[in-house]
């Protein structure tokens, strides 16, 4: 290589003679050593002295090149060679890193500062990921949904790398419940059941509106059944009576009638109370029916599953919190039935039943995770460390549910290190408060950005 200015170099006696040259200098080889020497004439020094150093002292292009024998190492690729895995030149940095790591109290975090590209970033992540793994992996974060305040949904803690399986055995469980249980309504035996209840209340029924009848004939009455009510109509010569008929009567004779039908209505009101008092009994015993089958088939199916957590409360309360919605909200597997008025339908169409109700929405996933969590966040927006929540059109509006919650790098840290930028984080005020906030109430909330 060659460089421009001027040069001097310091002569055996010690003195420096001045050179007065500046263009490109070389780089010539001297035995034990390298130096600059210029190739103009030196002091009063010429011609063909000058030329023969020159010759016996130039480099060639070959010898700028330094060849190692691949013969003085003891492996055949760097493959086989241990990796470096110390801080070269960073002892007191690398010490107050591990001091701070090694600090269980809370509120205490680590600050480091340096020169821009020393690489302080990548010294920080690899000692923290280093110590990380010697500590416990935390469990997976799920949210789901609650069945008593649907617009609070709750967390729900599942050993590190089992959210996802258990998610995947909800969906399973669902999707075959939704086949099992129209076939369990459809058996023969379950039909069966149902129409000896039907019969036996309807029984019931039509001994109360015979009995009725039987009253309203003693007094010259006749019941007539319509869509809203029973009609008390008034017999002469045992054929109903018109209202012509009616009007034809004495005055005397029609407020007698008058009076009967009136004194009868108390009859009709009892018998209609005993009626709806049968048809609720009837109700109930197609529930409990229907229970009775949704419970069978939903705990076959459940078996697997709630045996898999038996040993963990906390999940098996869930699941049986999931079992009894289910088997409270059967009909929702089954076929849905054409409305007889299909006008409505075009006009305020029923949705389908989504299910999203049972399914479980992993926020974090621990699997394959060794040790503690380690997050670096490169940029700390509010929606990036706190998570967000997504929404969907529908009918004009916006909807969202559990399921579309997300989670952000601080919840992904939890039992574990968060490393962010501080000059980032600083230009989020926002952020830098939220974060000292949930740090200090060890609570975060997923929710809009605050305004």
């Amino acid at each position: 290589p060659v460089c421009g200015g001027r040069l001097g170099y310091r002569s055996k006696s010690g003195s420096q003679p001045q050179l007065d040259h500046h263009g490109p200098v070389g780089i010539y080889h001297v035995p034990g050593k390298i130096e600059l020497v210029s190739p103009v004439v030196i002091g009063t020094k010429t011609g063909k002295k000058e030329r023969n150093m020159k010759q016996a002292y130039e480099l060639k292009s070959s010898d700028l090149r330094y060849f190692c024998d691949p013969k003085k190492f003891k492996f055949t690729s760097t493959a086989e060679v241990e990796p470096l895995d110390e801080v070269i030149g960073q002892k007191r940095a690398v010490q107050a890193i591990e001091f701070g790591l090694n600090m269980k109290n809370p509120e205490y975090n680590i600050f480091v500062t340096g020169i821009e590209g020393t690489g302080k970033s990548t010294i920080t992540t690899d000692i923290t990921r280093k110590h990380a793994k010697a500590l416990p992996t935390p469990r997976d974060c799920c949210m789901v949904n609650n069945f008593q305040d649907p617009y609070h949904p709750k967390p729900l803690m599942v050993p590190a790398g089992k959210g996802s399986i258990l998610s995947r055995q909800m969906d399973r469980l669902i999707q075959s419940l939704k086949i099992k249980l129209p076939k369990a309504f459809e058996d023969e035996s379950y039909q069966k059941k149902i129409g000896a209840i039907q019969e036996t209340y309807q029984k019931q029924e039509n001994e109360l509106f015979l009995s009725l009848e039987q009253k309203a004939q003693k007094k010259n009455l006749t019941i007539q059944k319509t869509d809203a009510k029973l009609q008390t109509i008034p017999i002469k010569n045992g054929k109903p009576l018109t209202r012509e008929a009616f009007l034809e009567l004495s005055q005397e004779t029609q407020e007698q009638i008058e009076s009967t039908v009136q004194a009868f209505q108390d009859e009709i009101e009892t018998t209609l109370r005993d009626v709806n008092k049968i048809r609720q009994e009837r109700g109930k015993a197609v529930e409990a029916l229907m229970t009775e089958i949704a419970l069978s088939v939903v705990s076959e199916q459940m078996t697997y599953i709630m045996e898999t957590y038996d040993d963990l409360p906390e999940i098996k309360a869930y699941l049986e919190e999931i079992r009894e919605n289910i088997v409270a909200n059967a009909h929702d597997f089954l076929p849905r039935r054409e409305p007889a008025d299909k006008t409505q339908t075009l006009l305020f169409p029923e949705s389908a039943p989504s299910y999203h109700q049972y399914q479980i929405n992993v926020l974090v996933d621990r699997k394959g995770t060794q040790g503690a969590p380690v997050i670096f966040e490169p940029n700390p927006t509010y929606q990036n460390v706190f998570g967000h929540i997504e929404k969907k059109a529908h009918m004009g509006g916006m909807t969202t549910n559990f399921t579309m919650v997300k989670a952000g790098s601080f919840l992904q840290a939890d039992g574990g290190f968060l490393i962010m930028e501080i000059e980032s984080l600083l230009m989020h005020s926002v952020v830098w408060e939220s974060l000292k906030r949930a740090l200090r109430n060890k609570r975060i909330l997923i929710e809009d950005m605050p305004g």
